[in-house]
């Protein structure tokens, strides 16, 4: 269990939950380091994009093979695309769970602590130590937040019968989007499970029953810093795939390379700021850290 980890006193430290000073030290920490941040969340959004790019082709083509109508004869290739898509999108997770780790790594240092090895332990070394219980963590989390995704589609379709499908037919998206982020920052408050795992001596159940408490006080912050991610990611990606319409000449965009390229630059912008999320995650999961004076160095 937790015999060698003393969270207790980790959480009484310094008093009353902090959010002003997590948020200056998240982003803090994002601009010192900004780039072994990017080597950490690049890879994982590129490969997760590739997965679920791939599985999405797969089904694409298990529906195409099945005649209109019946679709009631082929239920094994109906339950074949319900696993592609459920598989892809948890992989995609597990890939965050992985970054989320590695970030973790380095924002306690935990890269650094065997100073006499021969090799120099790399930023994913604690995640693939601990990669079963990462799995699992990355399993509860994924389907917690699909549950608060179908409470919210629940909440959604009573506001319509309520109100009325045509009056709330125009103000669907927003409240899709509005409860996506809603449901997304309160999984957050399961996040710092991640950082607890991989800094050893807790179980999966045990770190996510200790990520809520550290949770709490700070659901204002991590709102926020959830918020930055989604949003800041889709700006990211749509002012650099739509901006460069203006940016490049005319016979670049029409070669048979210019979508793939802009598509993939695109996903690296909005690579580029996930990692405050993750950067707030990893020190809510370190107390000792948040309320040091000093910052780790760069």
């Amino acid at each position: 269990m937790e015999t060698n980890y003393s969270i207790a006193s980790q959480v009484n430290l310094e008093g009353a939950p902090r959010p002003g000073l997590l948020l200056k030290k998240t982003y803090s920490l994002y601009r010192g380091q900004f780039r072994r941040w990017f080597a950490i969340t690049a890879p994982t959004s590129l490969l997760a994009t590739a997965v679920l790019w791939m599985a999405n082709q797969q089904v694409k083509t298990i529906l195409r093979s099945i005649p209109r109508g019946e679709t009631r004869y082929h239920l094994g290739e109906v339950i074949a695309t319900v696993a592609l898509r459920s598989g892809s999108y948890f992989i995609s997770w597990l890939l965050g769970c992985f970054a989320l780790a590695a970030i973790a790594t380095v924002v306690s240092g935990l890269d650094d602590d065997d100073t006499d090895a021969v090799w120099k332990r790399d930023s994913h070394q604690r995640a693939r130590e601990h990669v079963g219980a990462l799995a699992l963590a990355a399993l509860f989390t994924s389907c917690a937040f699909l549950a608060g995704l179908l409470v919210a589609a629940f909440v959604e379709l009573a506001a319509a019968r309520v109100v009325g499908r045509p009056h709330f037919a125009r103000f669907n998206y927003s409240a899709s989007l509005i409860g996506g982020v809603v449901i997304a920052s309160i999984v957050s408050w399961l996040g710092a499970a991640i950082p607890l795992i991989v800094r050893g001596n807790t179980t999966v159940w045990a770190a996510l029953k200790k990520s809520v408490e550290l949770s709490s006080g700070y659901e204002g912050a991590l709102f926020l810093l959830v918020l930055e991610s989604l949003a800041g990611s889709y700006f990211a990606w749509y002012a650099t795939y739509h901006g460069a319409i203006f940016l490049l000449p005319d016979y670049l965009r029409y070669t048979a390379w210019y979508g793939w390229v802009v598509y993939g630059v695109a996903l690296l912008a909005a690579a580029a700021v996930e990692p405050p999320i993750f950067i707030g995650l990893s020190l809510l999961a370190d107390p000792e850290r948040l309320n040091a004076s000093s910052l780790p160095s760069s």
